[in-house]
């Protein structure tokens, strides 16, 4: 179930509340003054991680065996 978040208007209070979403809309009562509460737009925060970044095997070759490597350079046709 997830927490809705509602606001009293006379005594600027949030409350949350744990209910299905079929009850999401319906008023909530207020604690302190007994008056209806209503229910006001929330965030909420994600976390996503990071894309894996993928070398080429050529990519990789050249970090080990570095730049002027005989086996690591494209041959030419004869």
């Amino acid at each position: 179930m997830p927490i809705y978040v509602y606001e009293c208007p006379e005594c600027d209070i949030e409350l949350e509340e744990l209910r299905p979403a079929w009850q999401a809309d319906i008023p909530v009562e207020c604690p302190i003054c007994h008056g209806w509460c209503t229910r006001v737009v929330s965030t909420f925060h994600t976390r996503r991680q990071a894309e894996p970044v993928y070398a080429t095997p050529a990519q990789i070759a050249r970090v080990v065996h570095g730049l002027d490597c005989s086996c690591c350079r494209p041959r030419r046709r004869s």
